[in-house]
């Protein structure tokens, strides 16, 4: 019952999230607290949007991918003309963003060099005083970040889409050619946003139907140890995370009782093992029986 309960979250967990389709893990690295933090904020895609407010960049990057995508579809004269003026509109749409919040932006990156020193400078790190004032101060450094971004992102996007449409069926057919976002990194929360929901599917799955249990229950363990961990038990300012700890338990019981072999799939799997294992013959394990 405690194999099949604990499956049942894990997959309705990852169920709820493929459905819903806008889960990110990015707030909940956002707010981790504990010796582990800047390890968990490394994880954040872009978190300070340095690499989407890169306006010299990101037109390199769309100007780079125009040439890119007419070379993959193999646009004719017309097909690479559209192209062309999708690019010069959608740059005039992001010029005209940066000019409208250019002040705001400098601002904000002033802001942010100066939590940086005010980071480095150990007295204020050990104060609770002080360490209140920077995040106070992160909270108003960070306030139009939110709608930055997201309007960005939405430019990106929308440019990929535009470019791939121009592409006829039978040019469709080599594939869709992706933009890849700014300064993505090999893992950050854009790649663990597609892989969450996935493995929660994935382990609650193989929990319900007792396959593979013991690798099952030890990957969830080590899933909700994580999470224990961007909550430190009793590092200030962290959240309960008692309920995630004795589900991690739960898991390491189910992991060292091998409890697939009860009424789970594991135990024909076992039986298979046995009968058909190729080290049951093993001359080794002869001689250790005589």
């Amino acid at each position: 019952m405690l194999r099949l309960i604990i499956g049942w979250h894990f997959y309705r967990e990852g169920a709820d999230k493929i459905v819903a389709g806008d889960w990110t893990s990015a707030g909940f690295m956002t707010i981790a607290t504990g010796p582990l933090t800047p390890v968990f904020h490394w994880f954040i895609y872009d978190g300070q949007g340095r690499a989407r407010l890169d306006e010299e960049a990101t037109l390199e990057a769309w100007e780079d991918y125009l040439q890119r995508i007419i070379a993959h579809y193999g646009f004719d004269q017309q097909q690479t003309e559209e192209a062309e003026q999708i690019f010069e509109s959608r740059k005039e749409q992001l010029e005209w963003f940066f000019d409208v919040n250019r002040d705001e932006i400098r601002q904000y990156f002033e802001g942010l060099d100066r939590i940086a020193r005010y980071r480095q400078e150990r007295g204020r790190a050990e104060v609770a005083s002080l360490r209140n004032q920077i995040a106070a101060i992160e909270v108003e450094v960070y306030g139009n970040l939110s709608d930055w971004l997201p309007t960005i992102d939405r430019m990106w996007s929308g440019y990929e889409r535009d470019l791939n449409e121009l592409a006829h069926p039978e040019q469709a057919q080599r594939g869709h050619l992706r933009l890849p976002p700014p300064g993505q990194k090999i893992l950050d929360t854009k790649r663990i946003d597609v892989i969450i929901p996935w493995f929660d599917v994935i382990v609650g799955a193989l929990l319900i139907l007792g396959l593979f249990t013991r690798i099952a229950a030890l990957a969830a363990a080590g899933f909700l140890a994580a999470i224990v961990a961007t909550q430190w038990p009793g590092y200030p300012g962290a959240a309960e995370t008692i309920y995630q700890q004795i589900e991690m338990f739960a898991c390491l019981v189910l992991a060292a009782t091998g409890a697939g072999r009860f009424a789970g799939l594991d135990y024909f799997v076992g039986l298979f093992w046995r009968r058909y294992c190729p080290l049951k013959n093993c001359p080794l394990k002869k001689e250790k029986k005589s």
